[in-house]
Formats: structure tokens, sequence, C-alpha cells
């Protein structure tokens, strides 16, 4: 069985970002979204498991918006926000 691909908003180190967890299968077909000049993202880390890649990101509202909407259609509840920082 193939991951779901994931999204949700987190505060790390003070900065809200995008937080995109994708399946392998997935994983250019969704950098080359989010980093299109249409999109203008900017991704600030990623994290390699077994399962996929996580993309951390910096975007406009409308994209988190866009991407809750498409990956949560069932959910019109704003997405929790959960924040951690990165270790230096």
């Amino acid at each position: 069985m193939q991951p779901a691909l994931k999204f949700s908003l987190e505060i790390v180190d003070g900065e809200r970002l995008g937080k995109l967890s994708v399946p392998y299968i997935h994983v250019a077909r969704w950098l080359n979204f989010i980093t299109s000049p249409h999109y203008g993202a900017q991704i600030i880390f990623s994290e390699q498991d077994r399962e996929g890649v996580t993309i951390y990101f910096d975007a406009c509202e409308g994209m988190y918006s866009y991407l809750s909407d498409r990956i949560h259609p069932q959910t019109k509840a704003p997405q929790q926000e959960v924040a951690f920082a990165i270790a230096s």
C-alpha cells in the first residue's frame, strides 16, 4: 500500500511553514509544482524516511489554502499548527 500525501502548517523556529509529506513515486511532481515560478514557494528543508520525503516550505497563504483544500477536501477547519525547533 502506498503512503498517503499529507499537508499541514507548522511553526518552525518561529516561522510558519507548509509541511508536505510525499510518497517517493510523487516527489518530482510535487517539487516541480511548489517551486514553479507561478507559486514561488521556497523550500526551507526536507527530511527523508522509508516511505517518502517531507518538504518544509515557505509560501503565500493562497498556496497553503489550495493545498489544504486539495489534500483534505472534506476538512473545512483550518490546519492545526505545530511548533518545534530545528537543532543547530
